[in-house]
């Protein structure tokens, strides 16, 4: 029994690294499309809140295909914007036709 609860502990450290991998480009940039809420809470600026509003409008309208779509989401402004492109990044996730 212990050799199992060691083993899921394993994977589940592993799976949440890879998700983090599979977020970011060579630069540590984030892809705003796939990145989670946690991600975006990390980076200075966001809050949690801001974090879970980024990633409801990305699953409602689906991906995002310019910064500057985060405008109209309440609590992005110009300023945050400049910030925030220091550490994220745009590139479909999906085969989508965006």
């Amino acid at each position: 029994m212990k050799k199992i609860c060691i083993a899921f502990a394993l994977l589940l450290a592993l799976a949440l690294s890879a998700s983090t991998v599979f977020a970011a480009d060579n630069d540590g940039k984030l892809n705003l499309n796939v990145a989670t809420v946690e991600q975006l809470e990390a980076i200075e600026g966001i809050s949690h809140e801001l974090a879970q509003e980024i990633v409801n409008v990305r699953e409602e309208n689906g991906e995002f295909v310019d910064m500057s779509e985060l405008l109209d989401i309440d609590g992005v402004d110009n300023s945050l914007l400049r910030k925030l492109d220091k550490f994220i990044f745009i590139e479909a996730a999906s085969d989508c036709n965006c």
